[in-house]
């Protein structure tokens, strides 16, 4: 389930140049850190297989994910920066996007409805206004996950973030894609967050992390892919009937039609 999958077609039409700090090089919260900032990012995994993803709880009962993460059989860890530490939650419905496809990971999106709602304050979604407005070049983005810190290496046990600039940015398709020189995201870090400052200062979710093309997990450089979670609202909207009301009935933005 982790995040390195060669996807070339997500080049055709590339538009970005950016620079990222790798989060295989990222850096653990506080436990007053995670429970301020980041109480709803959750571990993702299947007791017979060893690879997990990351996710995020948008409302008491759903987590966000990428849809190539959301399959049959799934738990969800939840409640601390260390998985150790964490509870576990039963997956009672997993939903992708209807259209998603894996070749190139097209609406690389998905939700999973847990057994039970859970007593978690849930990540805000930016709407598309909002992220159309956020998202540019001269920004800056938070990127976090339980991924692998390089290839070939065993899951961390505690949550770790990195700070991403943005130089130069582009949409292929429903990604916003970066061109990451200093590495990115690894191995398990895949449907974890790309959070910006939103109007109100909070951190606000506007991408799951979704593809890679080349080595991310060293400082080899490379592609990564965020699904652009600002023109799939209308897929939240039908499936999570619990959704926070950040999100206004009518927006505009980008589009990937």
């Amino acid at each position: 389930m982790g995040i390195q999958r060669r996807c070339a077609g997500l080049l055709s039409g590339l538009l970005v140049a950016g620079r990222c700090a790798a989060l295989a090089s990222g850096v653990p919260p506080t436990d007053a850190e995670f429970s301020a900032t980041s109480p709803w990012a959750v571990v993702l995994f299947r007791p017979e297989d060893p690879g997990i993803c990351t996710g995020s709880l948008i409302s008491p009962r759903y987590v966000l994910t990428a849809a190539h993460c959301a399959s049959p059989g799934l738990s969800v860890l939840y409640g601390n920066r260390s998985r150790k530490l964490t509870r576990r939650v039963a997956v009672r419905e997993v939903i992708r996007h209807p259209k998603y496809s894996s070749e190139p990971n097209a609406y690389d999106l998905g939700l999973l409805r847990l057994s039970r709602p859970l007593r978690v304050r849930p990540v805000p979604i930016a709407s598309r206004a909002e992220a159309w407005d956020l998202v540019r070049v001269g920004g800056a983005a938070t990127i976090l996950g339980w991924g692998a810190t390089r290839a070939g290496v065993q899951w961390p046990d505690v949550l770790l973030r990195a700070t991403i600039h943005f130089d130069a940015l582009g949409i292929a398709g429903t990604h916003i894609v970066l061109d990451s020189r200093e590495g990115g995201p690894c191995g398990g870090d895949s449907g974890g967050p790309l959070l910006v400052t939103g109007y109100d200062g909070q951190p606000v979710l506007v991408g799951v992390a979704s593809v890679t093309v080349g080595n991310l997990c060293a400082t080899g450089g490379g592609i990564s892919g965020y699904t652009d979670v600002s023109v799939l609202l209308d897929f939240l909207r039908d499936n999570v009937p619990d959704l926070p009301e950040r999100l206004p009935p009518v927006d505009f933005g980008r589009s990937p039609y």
